[in-house]
């Protein structure tokens, strides 16, 4: 058995990304256990496999965040989050791809499918047996899911998918996921707080039997909606549809969540392109960049129609806003409708 090698607690709110091709074979299991397994423990691996994998890991003030994904592992949980800095946690567990096995020391098993979102109790003796895989997950402190859900997780786990917000925290997860690393330290925090509200809201719904008031599952799905927009507003065929695809949600839901907050779903989308475009044109002069260029990698297909929207928004046109952005003042940008 390897040494403990035990890493110290990650700063708040900093995405960290780690990869096990990083270590040399000869210490890989002792440096890949120590940097990438912050709520559990990594077994041995078995018959001299070599591990491969990514993770990523970000802590808050009420939770932490992280995905992982690699070759087949074991690992057990340990009564504490030892490198995350959360004492007791329990786990709120996103299969993205493969599968995983519970194993308890009764004896008593669970296969937990791809596409599960379940959450687990990690004060409890467990081993869990990995696919090839990928999961992403929240840490949660054990004292606060027990204030949401008193009665905790009774089996070797329980399922989240049949909650009415589970489509949202799936969502949310998954952009977290995708996008965290790019954000400020500033939106990091708003989205990660936001992410383990959200999980807790569920397990309050769960407790009390009843279904989430639609105005904080609209709340939710309007957050995650404007994140994937800022990720994505480059693509000129973005529409609702395909939004809300990507979402995991119908036209229908998207648009209430929008309307729910005073907009629409091609304003916002209008507006986060040209906010993109105003920042872009503050350093064309300086990039060499010409307007049409600036208009396309926003998501403008036609470039009168961006000049036109820019000026309506902004009180400038695009070439008179990009040669003030060598210090002349400009106009208060008019409010958005």
């Amino acid at each position: 058995m390897a040494s403990d090698t035990r890493a110290t607690a990650p700063s708040s709110y900093e995405f960290t990304q780690v990869s096990a091709e990083e270590f040399d074979p000869s210490i890989r299991y002792d440096a890949w256990r120590a940097a990438a397994y912050h709520a559990v423990d990594l077994l041995p691996p078995q018959d001299g496999e070599l591990l491969e994998g990514s993770s990523r890991f970000v802590r808050g003030d009420g939770g932490a965040f992280g995905s992982h994904q690699g070759s087949r592992r074991r690992t057990q949980f340990t009564s504490r989050a030892r490198s995350a800095g959360l004492g007791e946690c329990m786990v709120v567990n996103l299969m993205v791809e493969g599968a995983v096995r519970l194993d308890a020391p009764d004896g008593s098993q669970l296969l937990v499918p791809e596409g599960s979102l379940a959450i687990y109790n990690a004060t409890r003796p467990m081993h869990y047996s990995w696919s090839r895989s990928k999961e992403i997950y929240l840490l949660l402190p054990r004292a606060a899911v027990l204030r949401s859900l008193p009665g905790g997780v009774k089996g070797l786990s329980l399922s989240l998918d049949a909650s009415p917000l589970a489509p949202f925290l799936r969502s949310q997860m998954s952009l977290l996921d995708h996008h965290g690393s790019k954000l400020p330290r500033k939106e990091l925090a708003a989205m990660l707080d936001s992410t383990i509200a959200l999980a807790m809201l569920m397990l309050e719904g769960l407790s009390s039997g009843r279904a989430a008031e639609p105005e904080v599952a609209a709340s939710g799905l309007y957050a995650a909606a404007l994140r994937y927009l800022e990720a994505n507003c480059q693509r000129p065929q973005l529409d609702p549809e395909m939004i809300a695809s990507e979402l995991g949600c119908s036209r229908a839901t998207l648009y209430r969540a929008f309307l729910a907050n005073g907009a629409t779903v091609r304003q916002a989308l209008r507006d986060i392109r040209l906010d993109q475009a105003r920042m872009r044109l503050s350093n064309a002069a300086a990039l060499g960049l010409n307007i049409a260029a600036v208009a396309f990698a926003c998501g403008f297909e036609d470039a009168s129609l961006f000049a036109k929207q820019f000026r309506a928004r902004f009180g400038l046109s695009p070439r008179d806003w990009r040669e003030q952005g060598r210090g002349g003042s400009r106009p208060n940008p008019s409010p958005a409708i």
